[in-house]
């Protein structure tokens, strides 16, 4: 019985590290040429090419000459994202998406997985890992560090780690790239560091000035992300600085502008 239980629990594990492997990336390169190529894609980071193989062959693509890569999604990411959204099942959702961060380098859903793998690090309390999860992805392709989705992650893990300098830097970046979202989202992680030194009234204050009521008067998008997190992040530090009247104007907006926000919900 007890070699019978111990060939099912090793059946068991091969299934688990089977099901975490994810499918070779598949999509669709586009040249400069208008010419389009169809199959299994690579990144090869030291040449700087694509390679893309087909039941004709495996072609090769210098970065310069290709205008598009049209990935298909890795079938395992929606389910290892819910997990991480869950909280439950951890373990499994981080193994998934190491496995599509390092299958799917520099093609496109590298950055969403490592997005929702510093997410899940963050949840575990391990915010060095998170920043460098980030990182592996930022040194083939810098602008991840402040532009995009798993940039406003990287600000967070850079927050949790006290790595302010190197956050800043990229805030900087985010704000003048002239690209809205990306510079409201710094905005709102300008004011989530000043307030992660604590809640006293001069750092609620600055966090509002130098960052949640920047987002509130000049990016007051519904659709984004920053702004009802502004709002509600702003009413949280104005009830820090005793003014409960302005706190409750913000949540009122929050509630009118937002209804549908997660912000809202809180």
């Amino acid at each position: 019985m007890s070699t019978l239980r111990n060939t099912f629990c090793a059946l068991c594990a091969i299934l688990v590290a089977a099901a975490v492997q994810a499918a070779d990336p598949t999509g669709t390169l586009y040249n400069v040429n208008g010419g389009q190529t169809r199959g299994k894609l690579q990144w090869r980071n030291s040449a700087k090419e694509y390679v893309v193989t087909t039941n004709r062959g495996s072609f090769t693509f210098p970065a310069d000459q290709v205008e598009r890569v049209d990935v298909d999604p890795p079938a395992e990411l929606n389910a290892a994202i819910k997990r991480v959204q869950s909280g439950s099942g951890l373990a499994a959702a981080i193994k998934t998406l190491e496995t599509i961060a390092k299958d799917y380098r520099h093609l496109t859903y590298d950055r969403e997985a490592t997005q929702w793998l510093a997410a899940a690090y963050l949840k575990e309390g391990n915010a060095a890992k998170a920043v460098s999860a980030c990182e592996a992805v930022i040194r083939d392709d810098p602008e991840a560090a402040y532009m995009g989705a798993m940039a406003v992650q990287y600000w967070q893990a850079l927050i949790k780690d006290g790595k302010t300098s190197q956050l800043d830097r990229h805030l900087e970046k985010a704000i003048a790239s002239g690209d809205k979202i990306a510079a409201a989202s710094a905005l709102v992680a300008r004011g989530d560091a000043i307030m992660a030194r604590g809640n006293s009234r001069a750092n609620c204050e600055e966090a509002l000035r130098d960052g949640y009521l920047r987002v509130i008067l000049l990016y007051a998008d519904p659709e984004t992300d920053a702004y009802p997190a502004a709002l509600y992040k702003g009413a949280q530090a104005f009830d820090g600085m005793g003014q409960g009247a302005r706190a409750g104007k913000l949540r009122e907006q929050l509630k009118r502008d937002c209804p549908s926000s997660e912000w809202a919900r809180k």
